[in-house]
């Protein structure tokens, strides 16, 4: 019977190297996988020195993303878990660990343990067990030490968020299998600051109560509008008054008005106008635009609970770029019209859009209902699974395409929801 042992690890160059040395003692251990889950810090290459299998993430995705890459690289018919921030771990320890799999007294494993600093089992887990699950009885319910027979892996699900070991351990129970718990006696973890304490709490939480129905957790995907959403006011606005081409936008768009021109037709022409304009010239630009009050916090929050998010606007790249890059949303997650620059970095006068000129749905430069769908594909989600948050008529093809629709401050009735403060989008985004 092969075992594989899986270490997700974020920012642990200073525990991992003996972490890997005390498992490598283990003869059973036939396989040892490592994901670097986006680490800033040398754990990829600490891990990478004592010879092991060790993949690693782009960016910090989770411990549950962490889980799953593991998985899909190893082999073995039953699977270990460990932290890789334990000072305190021993050969005897994780083989205690194994042997009820070893001896099939048990199909899952997880452990029990003496420690100083647990102050989310304390304060969190154990209350909400004992009030919410009273026939569970662990001594230690979240514990990152646990392993499993490679068959029980079809039938459970696995999010990325921080809550994984408590989702894996709930879907058993439901499910019957024989759990056994090990006491491992005393575990030393690194502290970890109160606010990954705090978010740490908020996940397992959402977990607990998710896989107990009392929440539906159906959301993952929340996608913004750029103009007076992410940011106060319209950016062409803005940079049609720094540039000097206010009175052409106001033509254009009387013209637009009249049916004279489609909605693309004012894009191109605007495109056309910034020719010659250098990558600096945007930047200072691009100093102007103001955030939306509240969403560099209400991004943090969303991506703490593990949403991906996205921007879909007729709005020019670099501008959507810049703000982007300050309230941390990935590039990749764009989709907009991206202004042309040549070998010197001056605009060119030209765009690059998946322009849709007989689009049924709109004759934006863009459709954002499609733009959707192919985000969508992306993150894998259904259109319930999806928010979108707009605040005028340019966004009626995203709020079609997309379960839940919070229009911001809009000048009319629109969409499923009317918000006037974006902080209640955490109201929503459960």
């Amino acid at each position: 019977m092969k075992i594989s042992c899986i270490i997700p690890a974020y920012n642990e160059e200073s525990t991992i190297i003996n972490v890997l040395k005390t498992i490598k003692k283990v003869r059973t251990i036939d396989e040892i996988i490592v994901v670097d889950d986006g680490s800033d810090d040398r754990t990829y290459e600490c891990a990478k020195s004592q010879n092991v299998t060790v993949i690693r993430h782009t960016r910090n995705s989770g411990k549950g993303a962490a889980i799953k890459t593991g998985l899909s690289h190893s082999t073995g018919d039953i699977i270990l878990f460990l932290d890789a921030d334990l000072s305190s771990i021993s050969p005897k320890k994780i083989a205690s660990i194994l042997q009820p799999l070893e001896n099939d007294e048990a199909d899952f494993v997880k452990t029990s343990f003496t420690r100083a600093r647990g102050r989310v089992t304390e304060l969190v887990v154990k209350p909400l067990f004992r009030v919410m699950l009273p026939f569970v009885k662990f001594d230690q319910p979240l514990s990152g030490q646990f392993a499993l027979k490679r068959g029980l892996l079809s039938e459970i699900k696995i999010d990325d968020k921080w809550g994984v070991d408590i989702q894996i351990l709930l879907q058993l129970v439901k499910r019957g299998v024989r759990i056994s718990e090990v006491d491992i006696g005393k575990l030393v973890h690194k502290k970890q600051p109160i606010e990954n304490l705090t978010i740490m709490s908020e996940q397992v939480i959402k977990t607990i109560l998710s896989e107990l129905g009392v929440i539906a957790n159906k959301h993952k995907l929340v996608i913004f509008d750029f103009d007076k959403t992410l940011i106060k006011g319209s950016s062409i606005e803005i940079v049609a008054r720094e540039l000097g081409f206010e009175q052409d936008l106001v033509t254009l768009r009387k013209k637009c008005q009249a049916r004279q021109i489609k909605d693309y037709d004012i894009t191109l022409a605007l495109a056309r106008r910034l020719k010659g304009k250098t990558k600096t010239d945007l930047e200072r630009v691009c100093a102007k635009l103001t955030l939306s009050k509240n969403i560099t916090r209400v991004i943090e929050r969303l991506k703490k609970r593990q949403y991906n998010i996205a921007i879909v606007s007729a709005a020019f790249y670099p501008f959507i770029e810049c703000i982007a890059e300050k309230i941390g949303i990935e590039k990749e997650n764009i989709v907009c019209p991206v202004l042309v620059y040549d070998k010197n970095k001056y605009f060119t006068g030209e765009v690059i859009a998946k322009t849709r000129y007989n689009s049924k749905c709109c004759d934006n430069i863009i459709c954002k209902a499609d733009s959707v769908k192919e985000l969508m594909n992306k993150f894998s989600v259904k259109p319930e699974e999806c928010i979108a948050v707009g605040d005028g008529n340019s966004d009626e093809c995203l709020f079609r395409a997309c379960g839940l629709s919070l229009a911001y401050r809009p000048k009319i009735k629109m969409g499923d929801i009317i918000i006037t403060n974006l902080t209640e989008i955490l109201i929503y985004a459960e």
